[in-house]
C-alpha cells in the first residue's frame, strides 16, 4: 500500500476516534453561594408621642453599649395628609429635623428622646442599628459595614453600610392618636398600616 494512502487513512481514523472522545472545558469558576448564616439582629420598639418630645423605647438582642440611632424627617406640604402617611403613600423630606442616640443596656433595652419641635407637623421616625456607628468590639461581631449580619426584613443600605431599620409615621398632635399614646415601630414601610398601641 502506498505510504501516503496509509498515512491518510491513519489520519482519518485518528480524527474519527478523537471526535468520539470529547473534552468539555468550563472556564467559569465555581461560585459558592453564601449561606444566610450571619449574626441575627432583633430590634423592636415603640414611640411615645408627647406634646413636646418623642420617647423611643425598645428591646433588642444586641450586646451592651450597642448604639441605636433615631431621626425624624418632616413630611412635605404636598404629601402631609394623615391618610397618606398612615398608608405609606407620602414621602418625607431628606433633611433631618431632629436626631439622637441611645445605648443598649445589659438586658437589651434602649431608650432615646427626641424633641417634637412642631407638634402640629407630621414626621417620619426612623430607628437604626448601624454597624459603622458601633464601638470596635461590636463592629467585630457584626462587621464594620454590616457584612456579618443575617439578612432580615427591614435591612437597608446607608452610605454602603447595611443597617437594620425600623420606621413609623409621627402624626400631628391634632390627628387621631397624636398625643399621649404609643405607636409600634414597623419593619418596613411596605407592611401593614402602622397602629397605635392601646
Amino acid at each position: 500500500m502506498n505510504p501516503f494512502k496509509l498515512a491518510f487513512i491513519l489520519l482519518i481514523m485518528s480524527t474519527l476516534l478523537l471526535a468520539g472522545c470529547r473534552i468539555e472545558w468550563d472556564a467559569a469558576p465555581e461560585v459558592k453561594t453564601k449561606q444566610n448564616t450571619g449574626k441575627l439582629v432583633k430590634l423592636d420598639g415603640k414611640v411615645n408621642l408627647k406634646s413636646n418630645e418623642l420617647i423611643i423605647e425598645g428591646k433588642s438582642n444586641l450586646p451592651k453599649n450597642s448604639v441605636i440611632y433615631a431621626s425624624i424627617k418632616e413630611y412635605g406640604d404636598l404629601s402631609s395628609k394623615y391618610g397618606a402617611i398612615i398608608h405609606w403613600q407620602a414621602e418625607a423630606s431628606a433633611e433631618i429635623t431632629a436626631e439622637g442616640t441611645g445605648k443598649v443596656d445589659k438586658d437589651g433595652n434602649y431608650s432615646i428622646t427626641l424633641p417634637r419641635k412642631d407638634p402640629s407637623k407630621r414626621y417620619l421616625l426612623e430607628v437604626l442599628f448601624n454597624p459603622a456607628l458601633q464601638p470596635l468590639k461590636i463592629q467585630e461581631i457584626y462587621g464594620i459595614n454590616g457584612e456579618n449580619m443575617k439578612l432580615i426584613v427591614g435591612m437597608t443600605k446607608v452610605d454602603n453600610v447595611t443597617v437594620v431599620s425600623r420606621v413609623v409615621p409621627i402624626v400631628s398632635i391634632t390627628d387621631p392618636n397624636g398625643n399621649d399614646i404609643a405607636w409600634g415601630l414597623c419593619e418596613t414601610m411596605f407592611q401593614t398600616k402602622p397602629k397605635p398601641i392601646k
